[in-house]
């Protein structure tokens, strides 16, 4: 039987692959949290940790733990020191722990972002491209940091496949990612003739990846990402989003001021992807995925984007209708109670 750890499986992400592998007869999974989960998942052998623990290392080991999935990420715009601990410091504690214990396989998401948006960039870049992200935000320089030790420490350390999951923007209902809040947005920030192209992968298909590669000897990075390519106007246009053009230079003037004060920082909320993400291309090519049936995406681009208008759609109804000036009434059940007493099962009382 195989034995996998998920840290973070208290998260969105930790807990949506642990309830897909405690499916399979043929699978033990540990869960690592520095929090338990809100409902522990039936099967589960949660384990409250930090990751930055110098005993995980003991558990790997006693466990005989063959991958594991490291989800524990915090994703934030600005920078705390806290953050850079966690991600980045303790990504490197925890692959040398798992090295030492002699883990067969790691399996870290990262982001195509990484390759950076600029303007000389082909049109399709491979794994091979060099990771030439120029960012201010803590989420992709922490990313970033990672990316480049695990390329060195994965060829230091051989005995330990390392697969790095590169996915172009994961968008779904539930998902919290800098392009999912920027397409929640009222109104989209256009820089002014600009109208950059994008790839995006519908979340269950990032979830059965994750699933996958839990499963499949991977090794190195791999792109992912749902067939199709669509602009930013695009997505807004789906989505029934106006967009507010702005002249790129007066952006690009004002970044380094506002990104210093806190007030600043909170306007550039309206930012969630970082001005050249909002300019240029950055496309990855996706050869290595297509010749991995297992990671291959069930919906297209356009599929994804129209599942999630539906999702919101959706979800605007049920949050409308939480709201309703009813929706703390007892009829439903006073309904239900009445039409048990007709059938004389109980006796109801008229009020």
């Amino acid at each position: 039987m195989q034995t996998v750890v998920i840290t973070g499986v208290s998260g969105y992400w930790g807990q949506r692959v642990a309830q897909q592998l405690l499916a399979m007869p043929d699978l033990r999974v540990l869960g690592v949290d520095r929090r338990p989960p809100a409902e522990l998942l039936p099967g589960l052998d949660f384990i409250k940790a930090d990751i930055r623990n110098p005993l995980l290392v003991e558990l790997l080991r006693a466990e005989q733990v063959d991958t594991l999935l490291h989800l524990a990420w915090r994703q934030r715009q600005w920078r705390r020191e806290e953050d850079f601990e966690s991600n980045v410091l303790g990504a490197m504690q925890l692959f040398g722990a798992c090295v030492d214990a002699g883990v067969q396989q790691v399996v870290w998401p990262s982001s195509t972002a990484v390759y950076g948006a600029q303007p000389e960039n082909p049109l399709y870049m491979p794994e091979s491209t060099p990771l030439a992200a120029r960012s201010s935000y803590a989420w992709l320089h922490d990313t970033l940091e990672v990316e480049r030790f695990i390329a060195s420490f994965a060829a230091e350390y051989p005995g330990t496949r390392f697969a790095v999951l590169r996915f172009a923007n994961i968008i779904g209902v539930e998902v919290d990612s800098p392009l999912t809040r920027l397409l929640r947005q009222p109104v989209w920030p256009d820089l002014l003739g600009f109208d950059p192209l994008l790839q995006v992968i519908d979340a269950d298909d990032a979830l059965a990846a994750l699933v996958h590669a839990a499963r499949s000897p991977l090794d190195g990075p791999i792109n992912l990402a749902a067939p199709g390519i669509l602009s930013l106007c695009q997505l807004a246009g789906r989505l029934g989003r106006p967009t507010l053009p702005i002249l790129h230079w007066l952006v690009y003037w004002g970044w380094p001021l506002m990104s210093s004060l806190p007030a600043g920082r909170e306007l550039l909320a309206w930012f969630p992807l970082e001005p050249d993400y909002l300019r240029y291309p950055w496309i990855a090519d996706l050869s290595r995925m297509q010749g991995e049936p297992g990671l291959l995406p069930q919906w297209s681009a356009r599929q994804a984007v129209q599942r999630l208008v539906e999702g919101l759609r959706v979800a605007g109804y049920q949050a409308a209708a939480a709201e309703q000036p009813y929706a703390a009434d007892q009829l439903e059940r006073v309904l239900a109670q009445r039409g048990a007493a007709a059938a004389g099962r109980v006796q109801v009382d008229v009020l």
